[in-house]
């Protein structure tokens, strides 16, 4: 691609692209958020116990595989995101090691999200179809561990850095660029709820930051729907 071509306006179809695929975030995270929020108490139901949690997964199998590859999808759909911005920024005339991080940033954050959604497709319920089955209790002991263990590995990798600290800090380089760009209230507000998103991921730390983890989401839902409309209006 030559410098002429990063410094050319966005199409209509480029911009129409990246308004749906900011929507996509809103619209693929309803899929885990009803179907698993319906099913098991989803994200709740994360921080249940071993023993209380597996017979939950193998009694919602299904819903548990549908949600999933909901969440699955909308962390995926954050690598092509995360190169439209780029492309955003570069028609915008800007181009050089911030935005650059930025698309670096995106795309880690999917694929950390991504190795800790993958534990729910596979690992989860095999672990729960076991327990289920078990009917020795040091067999269902065991797997109650190895569930535990699994979980607090690929969580912290999928939710502390994924979800929290990479996405966080994307979302702060992402809203530098908009304000840069001329959409300073969505670059403003995208900067403080990345911050918030990375701050929450402190909280092996300072405990206190985890009240983050709860309110931020919606908030970052608003911000896209907001971002979209803004990007709609400026086609």
């Amino acid at each position: 691609m030559t410098t002429a071509s990063l410094a050319a306006p966005m199409t209509r179809a480029e911009n129409l692209t990246l308004v749906l695929l900011v929507l996509a975030q809103v619209v693929l995270f309803l899929i885990p958020l009803i179907v698993l929020g319906q099913a098991i108490g989803w994200p709740a139901s994360l921080r249940l116990p071993a023993g209380d949690a597996l017979p939950l997964v193998a009694r919602n199998a299904t819903a548990v595989q549908i949600g999933y590859w909901g969440y699955l999808l909308t962390a995926t759909a954050m690598v092509p995101l995360a190169l439209a911005l780029r492309r955003f920024a570069h028609a915008h005339g800007d181009r050089g090691l911030l935005v650059d991080a930025m698309a670096a940033f995106g795309i880690a954050a999917a694929i950390l999200k991504t190795l800790g959604i993958v534990r729910w497709l596979i690992a989860m319920p095999s672990l729960a179809t076991l327990h289920g089955s078990a009917s020795d209790p040091a067999i269902r002991a065991a797997i109650e561990m190895n569930y535990v263990a699994l979980n607090s590995y690929a969580g912290s990798v999928g939710e502390l850095l994924g979800v929290q600290l990479f996405s966080g800090i994307w979302l702060v380089l992402v809203g530098m660029m908009l304000y840069r760009a001329g959409l300073r209230l969505n670059g403003i507000a995208a900067t403080v709820i990345g911050a918030g998103f990375a701050i929450s991921a402190m909280r092996t730390i300072v405990p206190a930051a985890d009240v983050l983890a709860v309110i931020l989401p919606p908030l970052g839902l608003g911000w896209f729907l907001v971002f979209a409309g803004a990007l709609w209006r400026s086609r």
